[in-house]
C-alpha cells in the first residue's frame, strides 16, 4: 500500500511541478547554434559622411550585442534620418529582418501610452487628479482612491509581478488570454498597496494596466481602439498590442542567446500588460512617436512639459527615478565625453526576447529608437545611442 501511495504520488507530482516550473524546464531545453553572422550585412548601404559612419558603427554594435536581429532608427527636426536594420527575424526560416520587423517593445509602451494620456488630458477628459473610482467602477476600496498620476508615476503603491496559483507560479510568464482590462485589474485588484499612495515609488507595470481602465472610463473607448484612433492613425504609425490571435504582420520572433546558442521564449500572453508592457513597434514607429512629442504635432507644448516633469513624493522629493508620465527625465553624467549635462527623456524595455530603448534628446530636436530580438537589459543599450546621437549631433 505504502509503495502505491509513494508512486501515486510522484505520478502526480511530476506534472504538476513540470507546470509549475515550465520556464524553467523549457529554458534548460532545445538549444541551437547561432547561425554565422560574417555573412551580414546592414540592410541598407547610405552614401552621405555621417551616415556611412553610422552605418560602420551600426555593424560594430550589432557584432558586440549577439542579437538575432537589432534595428535602429534617428529622427531629428520631425524627419527620419537615418534608419538600419541586420540580422534574423526568424532564424529557423531564415528570414532577414527588415525595417518593417516588429519587436515586443516592453515597458516602452508606457511612454507610448503617455501620449494616449496627453490627448485625454487636453480634451479635459482626465486630469492628474482624476481618481480610479470616476472612471473605474469594478476597483476595489484601496484602488478607487488612486490618482492618475500616483498611477502613471509609479507612486500608487500597486505591486509588480509576483508568485500566483497558476500555471506557471510566476505572473511574469502569464500565458492567459485576457479579454478585457477589467479581467487584467483582476490580478491584483483585491491585494494591500505597498504604501500609501504618493508616499513612496516602487515601479509597477500594473500600475498601467489599471491606468488603461482609467483611459476606458474617461474616452468611452476600449483602450487599444482609443490609442489607435487618438494615437497611432493621427501619427501614422503601426504600433500595435500584441495579440495571440492574428499576430502582427512583420513580427520578430523572440529568442535567448547564451554561449552562442539560441533559443525560442517561453510562450507569453501580454495581454494583462499593453499599456505597460505589452506594444509590438519598429524602431521608425517608435521615432515617429519622439518626434511628435518634441515638435508638439499631436500634444501642445504645455502638455508635453506636464508629461515630462518627475514627480514629487508628498514629502516633496522627487521619486529616486526621476519618473514623470511615462517618462524618465535625467541628465546624462559627465563622464559621457561629448554629451555630459545634455538633457534625455527617455524609456527603456524588456521583455521576454526582446530589449528597446527610446530616448530624446530635446536640445537637440532627436529620437532614437533601438530594439533587438534577445532578451537583455536597456540599460545595455544606453552607450550605443549616445555613440549614434554624437555622430548626427555633429551633422548639427
Amino acid at each position: 500500500m505504502k509503495k502505491t501511495l509513494i508512486i501515486s504520488a510522484v505520478v502526480i507530482l511530476l506534472p504538476l511541478s513540470f507546470y509549475l516550473f515550465q520556464p524553467i524546464a523549457v529554458y534548460t531545453t532545445g538549444w541551437s547554434q547561432l547561425p554565422n553572422k560574417n555573412t551580414l550585412e546592414p540592410l541598407k548601404v547610405h552614401q552621405d559622411s555621417i551616415s556611412k559612419k553610422a552605418d560602420s558603427l551600426f555593424r560594430d554594435i550589432f557584432n558586440n550585442l549577439k542579437a538575432p536581429a537589432f534595428s535602429v532608427a534617428v529622427g531629428k527636426n520631425n524627419k527620419l534620418i537615418w534608419s538600419n536594420v541586420m540580422g534574423y527575424q526568424d532564424i529557423e526560416n531564415n528570414t532577414k529582418a527588415s525595417l518593417d520587423t516588429k519587436f515586443r517593445i516592453g515597458s516602452t509602451s508606457k511612454a507610448v501610452t503617455s501620449i494616449g494620456l496627453g490627448v485625454l488630458l487636453q480634451n479635459g477628459k482626465l486630469d492628474f487628479d482624476s481618481k480610479v473610482n470616476q472612471f473605474v467602477p469594478y476597483a476595489n476600496t484601496d484602488l478607487s482612491e488612486v490618482t492618475m498620476k500616483q498611477l502613471a508615476s509609479h507612486t500608487s503603491g500597486i505591486r509588480n509581478y509576483g508568485t500566483c496559483f497558476c500555471f506557471p507560479i510566476w505572473e511574469y510568464y502569464n500565458n492567459e488570454e485576457y479579454a478585457t482590462v477589467e479581467e487584467s485589474v483582476s490580478i491584483f485588484n483585491d491585494d494591500e498597496l505597498l504604501f500609501p499612495s504618493g508616499t513612496d515609488f516602487s515601479y509597477s507595470t500594473y500600475n498601467y494596466t489599471l491606468l488603461s481602465a482609467m483611459i476606458e472610463g474617461a474616452a468611452q473607448k476600449e483602450f487599444r481602439n482609443f490609442m489607435q484612433v487618438s494615437v497611432f492613425d493621427p501619427l501614422g504609425v503601426n504600433i500595435e498590442a500584441e495579440k495571440e490571435m492574428n499576430p502582427s504582420k512583420h513580427l520578430s520572433k523572440f529568442y535567448d542567446i547564451e554561449n552562442k546558442k539560441y533559443k525560442e521564449v517561453y510562450k507569453v500572453n501580454n495581454s494583462n500588460k499593453w499599456a505597460g508592457g505589452g506594444f509590438l513597434a519598429s524602431p521608425t514607429d517608435l521615432v515617429t512617436v519622439g518626434n511628435a512629442f518634441l515638435n508638439h504635432t499631436l500634444l501642445r507644448k504645455e502638455t508635453m512639459h506636464a508629461l515630462i516633469q518627475p514627480t514629487a513624493l508628498k514629502n516633496g522629493q522627487i521619486n529616486k527615478q526621476n519618473y514623470a508620465i511615462g517618462w524618465r527625465n535625467d541628465i546624462i553624467e559627465s563622464k559621457i565625453e561629448g554629451l555630459s549635462g545634455t538633457q534625455i527623456i527617455h524609456h527603456g524595455g524588456t521583455a521576454l526576447g526582446s530589449t528597446s530603448l527610446l530616448i530624446l534628446f530635446p536640445e537637440y530636436n532627436m529620437s532614437i529608437s533601438l530594439l533587438m530580438n534577445r532578451s537583455g537589459s536597456s540599460s545595455d543599450l544606453f552607450k550605443y545611442a549616445y555613440d549614434i546621437a554624437k555622430l548626427f549631433i555633429s551633422k548639427s
